[in-house]
């Protein structure tokens, strides 16, 4: 199968192997196979067999041209064969790499083609030229690197990283390997540091070639004081040493393989009883090497994949031979990345994760040092073996051991064990189970990507990813505009945050998108400076429930996979809209901490208190010419960019999106100076009331008057969104009155003068609930040519249902009007009674006229004072709230009945167990009858100097009600 090369593969890559840079700057730890079988793709029963080639027999090819100025084809080539040749001699090995001449061709910029990473052409170099297994190109001028990889990949500058670089670029279905390509960068090759350096490399790519994976040996041996454990060092080395740009020796004696590498080398090319004749002069493996084998388990039982198992010799005084050094990985033959829901399941270029890598958990926690040779000298020896941790750091092409994208660290205790009288031949296999290894504490249920658990009401959870190919799913529902961050912390076996466990990377679904589908986004894990965590952001365009999804970036599980869990969510503030000055705002949602900030338009607002679903904060002055619409922000500094922000929800004076809709309003021909009502109700875009927005009423022609005596004037809309002002024409010309918000929204009023009357009603309606009693004081105004007459005598008669209060007449005052009270009422449902007016005893009469409205379908509607947070010093303001009739006229009379329980305050519930019951501490039950506009008025229950949770219900007619909730807190 011919696979095209790509920079920086590894077994992530599915069959993508390709050309990689051999020199890295960073180290590895541990060692195995570099390539192993996966359940597809290759044949049948081979999953977990190391990628080889057939026969130990490796032919490679060598370029016609030269390596550089300085070296010369002949001179490249000796450093080739000299570095293929210390692999060949391995005596316990199968392994024979022969140097088969040139190739047909000087490779070169103006012959080399590459698609995507692929070499294709010349034909001698390409995937499908097996008849070259190994290709060996001399790039004089970089000009081969970089049509393969993209100019300025064969940067000089940084040789010890670009050097020299190798792929396998076509593996056959029985886990041979077909061909390969090695390239040596020739600007690279101008001194002779340089050259001893990528002789190193060579030695290296040759070891890739044969499918070894990197191993560090003794890595801590410059810093510890065991100066002989540099003379384990491995060829098969991460990086190059001690090698650095400017190249040199990078390993002690680095024109010798070490234990390492031989041991490497004999578990994938063992000289057996069957191959012996192939290979004059060696020796049978097994009888002539020693082998360490076991499995590394969890206390559970299950295997413990990543561990770096050190086998070592001891002196006669039972010190350890440093510098006989052999490692290999725990699990090094089982899969190390099976793909997750959230990741996905196959790699960049489309092939599945399931290529590379057993299934069987036997494998998971397995390890094999067998083919070491014994020390020089002896014909047997005691050996010590030990357990470390694979370096997190070493990933992708720097990757050591199964793992591509990070090593997760042992858990639990290992201790060292000694291996006692080995000699050539011996086998000892051991079984080691890491103690204290599981994981304690309460741990939240996991959820299903078909069956998600509902988010805590903290938006904080916890969970564990304790088998392979396990995920976690919670849903949540958000609000249109909303912006969240997810946040997860990986925790080790003690709880501590932790880099080298769990890798949790996460996933956001709607929660209505099928099971199995995509995610709308995703992010890697890890991806942020904290420790342990991992972040996403992501928006609702509208109100919508989320699926979350958490997972292994690399799909594994284990008992130590343990993370906490967090939303940072705020769906509502209110109130919706302030005045230009500011105000106090409380932002509702979930996963606040007490160190959160808040920015309202940008700037910061002084928050003054936080529980995990509320904030309650002063919202800063609006800055100069701002109003409208501002971006509320919490911000969160446990972790790097995170934050909670609501788009369009908070406004200064009116937001996008308020409108007006209109009640009543003077319109064609209104009589001359008499006051007429330009009532308004300004609401928001989903149709709720925007109260606290100004409106401005203006008279943009004619000389109509406003009650505030100019041209223009501001009213402050109630908390039900309605404003009004008074309109008085004074005399017949056309006139424009116009109510605006400060988002350009606005309602035109046109209308001209009249013969005015010579008396007129102010207020002549109202709407009172059947059955009530209420006294209704109205007014007249007496004009002449339109202006106010004083000292007119205006007589009221009454009607059933419809009285007068005292005296039935009273006198104009100077502004022209008079004033009566009346009492109506009690009236049966659909009842119209009127009273009259009439001035000095003529004809010249008005109507006033009330409607028995049908209580049962009252509706009632918050004004202010419905949700509230306070200190414990506080004083709660008073509960207004409004009700109306079934046209949505404020209604008299209505009665409304609010129903109040008071709580001992308790703090938010914890993250596992119970919330903490609290006591009931008073319980309430209040009627209040609404005044003419249809107000009522509560005061909030509580407690002086103590902190409570009020929770109410103020309820009229036969289905409408509005919630209460006040909170005074510590």
């Amino acid at each position: 199968m011919s696979v095209p090369a790509y920079l920086g593969s590894r077994r992530l890559s599915g069959l993508r192997i390709a050309l990689v840079l051999l020199a890295g700057s960073t180290p590895a730890l541990a060692g195995g196979p570099r390539y192993v079988a996966g359940v597809t793709y290759f044949n049948a029963g081979t999953a977990g067999q190391p990628i080889h080639w057939a026969g130990g027999q490796l032919n490679y090819f060598v370029d016609q041209g030269p390596l550089s100025a300085t070296v010369n084809n002949q001179q490249a080539t000796a450093m080739v064969d000299a570095a293929a040749a210390l692999w060949s001699a391995v005596p316990t090995a199968g392994v024979t790499l022969t140097d088969m001449g040139p190739l047909n061709e000087d490779v070169n910029g103006s012959n080399i083609a590459a698609v995507n990473g692929t070499i294709a052409q010349p034909a001698d170099v390409t995937p499908s030229a097996t008849n070259y297994p190994v290709g060996v190109i001399y790039d004089a001028d970089g000009s081969v690197i970089d049509a393969i990889f993209g100019a300025g990949s064969s940067w000089p500058e940084r040789c010890q990283d670009t050097g020299v670089f190798m792929g396998l670029d076509n593996i056959n279905p029985d886990t041979t390997i077909a061909h390969g390509i090695i390239v040596l960068n020739g600007r690279c090759a101008t001194n002779a540091n340089l050259l001893a350096m990528m002789s190193f490399q060579l030695e290296r790519a040759f070891g890739r070639i044969l499918g070894l994976d990197d191993a560090q040996v003794n890595p801590n041996a410059l810093t510890n004081g065991e100066l002989n454990g540099t003379l384990g060092w491995p060829v098969m080395q991460p990086q190059t040493g001690l090698c650095g740009d400017a190249g040199g020796a990078c390993i002690p004696d680095p024109g010798v393989l070490r234990w390492d590498d031989i041991a490497a080398l004999n578990r994938i090319y063992p000289i057996t009883t069957a191959n012996t004749a192939a290979f004059p002069g060696k020796v049978i493996a097994a009888a002539n090497t020693v082998s360490i084998q076991g499995t590394v388990s969890f206390t559970s039982g299950l295997g413990m994949q990543g561990v770096n198992v050190v086998a070592r010799p001891l002196d006669a005084n039972g010190n350890p031979l440093y510098q006989y050094t052999v490692t290999f990985v725990s699990g090094g033959y089982f899969s190390g990345n099976h793909g997750s829901p959230v990741t996905g399941f196959v790699d960049q270029f489309g092939n599945p994760l399931s290529q590379w890598g057993s299934e069987n958990p036997a494998q998971q926690g397995f390890f094999d040092l067998s083919g070491i040779p014994l020390p020089p000298g002896v014909t047997k020896a005691n050996y010590q073996v030990t357990f470390e941790a694979v370096n997190p750091a070493y990933t992708l092409a720097a990757s050591v051991g199964p793992y591509i994208d990070g090593s997760p660290a042992p858990s639990g205790t290992l201790a060292p064990i000694a291996v006692r009288n080995m000699q050539a031949g011996s086998v000892q296999t051991l079984t080691v189970a890491a103690a204290n290894s599981a994981i304690g504490g309460e741990q939240d249920p996991i959820g299903t990507q078909a069956q998600p658990r509902m988010m805590p009401a903290s938006g904080m959870w916890s969970g564990r990813l304790s088998q392979i190919g396990q995920s976690d799913w919670l849903i949540f529902p958000v609000r249109a505009g909303s912006t969240f961050t997810v946040v997860t912390q990986a925790v080790d076996e003690t709880g501590t945050p932790s880099n080298v466990k769990a890798m949790p990377a996460i996933g956001v679904w709607d929660a209505f998108a099928p099971v199995g589908a995509s995610p709308a986004a995703a992010t890697p894990a890890l991806n942020s400076s904290a420790r342990g965590v991992t972040q996403i952001q992501a928006s609702a365009p509208g109100d919508d429930v989320i699926r979350l999804g958490i997972a292994d970036q690399r799909g594994d599980g284990r008992p130590d996979y343990a993370y906490v869990g967090w939303v940072l969510y705020a769906g509502m503030v209110s109130p919706a809209r302030l005045p230009a000055s500011g105000g106090a705002i409380v932002i509702d949602g979930m996963g606040f901490h007490l160190n959160d900030t808040v920015l309202v338009g940008g700037r910061p607002a002084v928050v003054t208190s936080i529980t995990p679903n509320e904030i309650s904060a002063i919202a800063p002055p609006a800055q100069s010419g701002v109003t409208g619409s501002v971006k509320v922000e919490i911000d969160d500094p446990s972790a790097p960019n995170v934050a909670a922000i609501l788009s369009g929800s908070l406004s200064y004076d009116a937001g996008t999106g308020d409108a007006l809709t209109l009640v009543t309003a003077p319109m064609n021909v209104v009589p001359i100076g008499v006051p007429i009502a330009f009532s308004v109700i300004a609401q928001g875009p989903t149709l709720a009331p925007a109260g606290g927005v100004t409106v401005l009423y203006t008279v943009t022609s004619g000389d109509a008057k406003l009650t505030c005596g100019s041209q223009t004037c501001s009213v402050t809309a109630t908390g039900d969104g309605r404003a009004c002002i008074n309109v008085t024409a004074i005399d017949g010309a056309f006139s424009t009155v116009i109510a605006s918000l400060a988002n350009g929204a606005s309602l035109e009023a046109g209308f001209s003068g009249g013969a005015p009357p010579s008396l007129a009603a102010i207020t002549p309606q109202l709407s009172l609930a059947a059955g009530a009693k209420v006294t209704w004081t109205v007014q007249t105004l007496a004009l002449q040519g339109g202006v106010p007459l004083t000292g007119q005598t205006v007589t009221w008669q009454s009607a059933s249902g419809i009285a007068v209060q005292g005296s039935a007449s009273a006198i104009t005052g100077a502004s022209g009007m008079a004033a009566m009270a009346l009492t109506v009422g009690p009236l049966a449902e659909g009842q119209l009674v009127t009273a009259s007016a009439c001035i000095n005893g003529t004809s010249q009469c008005v109507t006033f006229t009330a409607f028995g409205a049908r209580p049962e379908f009252a509706t009632v509607v918050p004004i202010a004072g419905t949700t509230q947070s306070l200190s414990v010093s506080g004083t709660p303001a008073q509960i207004a709230l409004r009700a109306l009739d079934m046209d949505g006229n404020p209604m008299a009379g209505a009665n409304v009945n609010l129903y109040q329980a008071l709580y001992a305050w308790a703090p938010p519930c914890p993250r596992h167990g119970r919330c903490a019951q609290t006591e009931l501490l008073a319980t309430q039950t209040a009627t209040a009858s609404s005044a003419l506009d249809g107000t009522v008025s509560f005061t909030p229950a509580s407690l002086p100097g103590i902190a409570t949770s009020l929770y109410g219900l103020a309820a009229t007619g036969n289905t409408s009600s509005v919630n209460i909730a006040i909170e005074q807190h510590p």
